[in-house]
């Protein structure tokens, strides 16, 4: 099957030289020094990242990535890891920071590898469609299914949180599949939180979410405040494909190597991963977990330590923990249901939603398309 998976990576990346963005690219790029990765806080966000893929029944398991995180609590968690990616919530008293961490596509649950097929842009759903959004965005179809099984949780259990701790800024992060639900789900708490709270997005091995009109938009949206990170010569983030219309933001940092570390200016930069070789690329898969920074993403990377859960749910069921740490009150209720009544979910543009299929599959299905296109 992998030498299957590194021929389709192959080809697809022999389409990919013969594509270009559909707007202007920034050669420009920047090493960055460890100061600059610590400044920058890369480490602790790779180790928040990482530990979307150890939560399960809320307790979390990240072995050496809870190290880098010790004060942080897990508020809420979600997700069944199979057709809905697990989703935590937490909050870090000393960064005085709330956390939403999504888990990427785990290869042995056949469902997750589902949830990423659909590759085609589509429109945006109503729920992310509102008053001043651009005309012409479009997105993953699959990533924006898998998304929307689990952002109005989200959404309640941070406006929970934050109703108690006002100030705090917000994080949302995730690697791989993960790191493409981040994007839709910082783009949701944008909309639907309070104008002055502060929303950073990180995305390790963030495959392309949307086209170019949704890139300018994220663009607009976050500024600075959008990261996506690549290690190596991962091709995961060169899927979906340019010529099929799809577009990453700015924002990319490149782990070229062991000594060098780059930020990249504009969109699609290429001077950065966009350089990558098709037999880079074809022998590269294994760079997708990592590591970002000292830190391996996925199941592997899971120990048995354990952190105080505060709230945990599944859709349609009301969970009442008690709170043992400060900042918090003495209890949380979330009401978890997949569809409030006061936001809309349904995509009035492009119908109503089936279950997409898979991102491995994807790049293969990509891979075909680019055999076409170049011949």
């Amino acid at each position: 099957m992998l030498s299957f998976i590194l021929v389709f990576f192959f080809l697809a990346l022999v389409e990919q030289g013969f594509s270009s963005p559909l707007s202007p690219r920034d050669n420009a790029t920047t090493p960055l020094t460890d100061a600059d990765i610590q400044s920058r806080d890369l480490i602790s966000i790779a180790a928040f990242a990482a530990a979307a893929y150890c939560v399960r029944a809320g307790q979390w398991n990240c072995g050496d990535a809870c190290e880098k995180i010790p004060d942080t609590q897990l508020v809420f968690t979600i997700g069944d890891n199979a057709a809905t990616p697990d989703v935590y919530v937490a909050y870090s008293q000393s960064r005085n920071q709330i956390i939403v961490g999504h888990e990427g596509t785990d290869p042995s649950e056949i469902l997750s590898v589902e949830n990423d097929l659909q590759f085609s842009p589509t429109p945006l759903l109503t729920v992310l469609n509102v008053a001043g959004t651009p005309d012409g965005v479009e997105v993953h179809n699959g990533f924006q299914t898998a998304w929307v099984q689990t952002s109005t949780l989200v959404l309640g259990a941070v406006k929970q949180l934050q109703a108690q701790v006002p100030d705090a800024s917000v994080l949302v992060t995730g690697h791989s599949l993960g790191a493409a639900i981040s994007l839709l789900d910082a783009i949701f708490l944008k909309q639907q939180l309070p104008s002055n709270t502060s929303i950073q997005v990180v995305g390790f091995g963030r495959p392309r979410v949307g086209n170019p009109v949704f890139a300018n938009w994220v663009d607009t949206m976050f500024g600075d405040k959008n990261t996506f990170v690549v290690s190596r010569d991962d091709p995961v983030p060169h899927v979906p494909l340019l010529a099929q219309g799809f577009q990453h933001a700015s924002g990319e940092v490149w782990i070229k190597d062991n000594t060098t570390i780059l930020a990249c200016d504009g969109q699609e930069n290429p001077n950065c991963s966009d350089s990558i070789g098709v037999l880079d690329a074809a022998t590269g898969v294994s760079d997708h977990t990592g590591p970002y920074f000292g830190v391996n993403m996925g199941h592997a990377s899971c120990a048995n330590l354990a952190i105080t859960t505060i709230i945990s749910g599944t859709k349609t069921e009301t969970t009442t923990a008690a709170v043992v740490t400060a900042p918090f009150s003495t209890t949380l209720s979330l009401r978890v249901t997949s569809t409030p009544s006061n936001i809309p979910i349904n995509n009035e543009k492009s119908g109503a939603l089936g279950l997409s299929a898979g991102f491995v599959v994807s790049v293969l299905v990509s891979a075909v398309a680019g055999v076409v296109l170049v011949l």
